[in-house]
């Protein structure tokens, strides 16, 4: 797989590293909208192809794939026409700004038979997966609360991205969507109800916010997330037999399964967690199968997520039932062709 990089900021060159770990993936070129970045970029990583332009790169023959490292208001754009010149796409989160538009992304990319991925590394964490193995075991019995969060603290005007409405900053956006992410991966449904609360910073985006869903069962799944509070960025899962516990659960290197009580039965250990890793080989695996859709980061997930965080940031989304992960329902339970 010849991978091209739209972008080519910090997050990208992590992608460039990793790229390096795994089999049969190669960083073919790099695109910015400042050429001398990208040359820069380049020989940094050892790029053989600069372009100019980001409709050189999807142009590009000899590319399969891209990856979009740009800022949030960006992605669905840029990922929409790589799609259409028939690249597979593994786009940064959030895919979106918003539902609809994610709606319209899928529909392209399975009317043109083409992968679309969104970087959702957690979905592919071994440590995660093993959480939702031991769920569906009923190792933990029926499930009660969940809870997640994801805060770090940045000083306002120490990142534009991340205090301006116009490049898709906020907390949710950023790192709220991790959490979410995290309570439907565990619960493998959409929530019945969702309630949430923002604190919006005088530049108009989320500095801090919490979600709090609920599923049918009567689970609760409790999301805190910002940019202005540093937090301990854990989760766990109390049910009625058992806990799991995840420490930094968004790059989580460590699972633990206890009894109701908090006593450790059973540990799962990942010392060599690289979340861009894991992502890269389930997008590789799905485009050698010809799949539009990825295991694990699957697009269910990112309509759901999209759909939540319209709802919390203040859209006009019904509520139109339940809705279980998998078994190709989603697509006609969210109207794609």
């Amino acid at each position: 797989m010849h991978i091209g990089i739209i972008g080519a900021g910090n997050i990208a060159g992590r992608f460039a590293e990793a790229c390096c770990q795994v089999g049969d993936v190669t960083v073919y070129a790099v695109a910015s909208s400042e050429k001398e970045r990208a040359e820069y970029f380049a020989e940094k990583y050892g790029i053989p192809h600069v372009l100019g332009s980001y409709r050189e790169l999807w142009e590009m023959e000899a590319v399969d794939a891209v990856y979009i490292a740009t800022v949030n208001s960006t992605h669905a754009g840029t990922a929409k026409s790589c799609l259409l010149a028939g690249k597979a796409v593994l786009c940064e989160k959030p895919m979106c700004m918003d539902f609809e538009t994610t709606k319209d992304l899928i529909e392209t990319a399975r009317q043109q038979g083409v992968l679309l991925m969104e970087g959702m590394w957690t979905a592919t964490l071994p440590c995660i997966r093993q959480a939702m193995s031991w769920m569906q075991e009923g190792r933990i019995g029926a499930v009660h609360y969940l809870d997640s969060s994801f805060s770090f603290f940045c000083p306002r005007g120490g990142n534009e991205r991340l205090f301006s409405p116009e490049l898709g900053g906020g907390g949710m956006l950023d790192v709220g969507v991790y959490c979410l992410a995290f309570s439907l991966l565990m619960m493998k449904e959409r929530p019945a109800s969702v309630k949430g609360s923002l604190k919006l910073g005088d530049a108009g985006v989320d500095e801090m916010g919490a979600a709090l869903l609920t599923f049918t069962g009567g689970a609760i799944a409790n999301c805190v997330f910002g940019v202005q509070g540093q937090m301990v960025p854990d989760a766990h899962i109390y049910g009625s037999e058992g806990q799991i516990y995840l420490k930094e659960f968004f790059g989580c290197r460590r699972a633990e399964l206890l009894d109701p009580y908090g006593r450790l039965l059973e540990v799962f250990e990942d010392p060599k967690e690289e979340g861009f890793v894991y992502e890269i080989e389930a997008f590789r695996k799905a485009w050698e199968q010809g799949r539009t859709e990825a295991q694990g980061a699957s697009h269910w997930l990112s309509l759901e997520c999209a759909r939540i965080m319209e709802q919390i940031r203040g859209g006009t989304l019904e509520e139109t039932g339940a809705c279980a992960m998998g078994g190709g329902t989603e697509g006609e339970f969210y109207g794609i062709r």
